[in-house]
């Protein structure tokens, strides 16, 4: 089995990353294709979320070379390695792929840290796809700006996009968002807009929903996602 490989990085608090890394896992989940869920965040934010283990105890373990991988089912065709602060001075002794060889899975969807890079490479490394997660400002952007340009250090180089998080078309800077920042970063630019049904299924405990716009909104991006699989498998 050949997994596809989805990082979601910010490196900044509040971009909506761990809401996109579980949309994304639920968008996978409905379509019965069998996911994990790796959270590298040393907050847990994805496993607080499932009402998950939040130590990050068994992946530090994983990470460092001294456990095999043992995934908790969520729900069915959803594992989960969950993170925590056990995860803050993990010194990996192998890349992710090696540490999680074996593993069954279609994809696998990595929630990165906002502020921890050796967990952050650890993920582009093993990416196939990188969602450089942030809001529509200054400070996030210029966060994102780095995750892309240390994706394309990679080899081989992941296909990568930016991912608004948060958008609300009431915004002027919201509207005008994506085409300043495909036009500056030369990659795709997609949004997942304010969804009071997202915010509520992470407060709960729940996946995201299957319908509402947040959940329009990642079936876009896991559509473009998905045909960046097929470019790569053409290639």
């Amino acid at each position: 089995m050949n997994p596809l490989w989805i990082a979601v990085v910010g490196r900044k608090g509040g971009s909506g990353k761990t809401a996109l890394a579980l949309g994304l896992a639920a968008h996978y989940v409905r379509e019965e294709r069998r996911v994990l869920l790796v959270d590298l965040d040393p907050q847990g934010s994805a496993s607080l979320a499932l009402d998950a283990d939040a130590s990050g105890e068994h992946l530090a373990e994983v990470l460092d070379g001294n456990a095999a991988p043992e995934m908790v089912t969520h729900v069915t065709f959803l594992d989960v390695l969950t993170g925590g602060p056990a995860l803050e001075n993990v010194n990996a002794a192998q890349t992710l792929r090696d540490a999680l060889a074996g593993v069954e899975a279609d994809v696998v969807v990595m929630d990165c840290p906002p502020g921890h890079a050796d967990l952050d490479r650890l993920a582009l490394h093993a990416a196939d796809v990188v969602l450089a997660a942030t809001e529509s400002h200054r400070l996030g952007i210029a966060g994102a700006a780095r995750v892309l340009d240390e994706a394309r250090t990679v080899k081989p180089r992941p296909r990568c996009a930016l991912v608004l998080g948060r958008v609300d078309d009431r915004r002027g800077l919201d509207r005008a968002a994506p085409n300043l920042l495909a036009g500056a970063f030369s990659v795709p630019v997609m949004s997942i807009h304010q969804d009071t049904r997202l915010a509520d299924a992470l407060n709960t405990g729940s996946l995201p929903p299957g319908s509402g716009r947040a959940a329009q909104d990642v079936a876009a991006v896991a559509a473009w996602v998905d045909k960046q699989s097929k470019r790569k498998g053409d290639a």
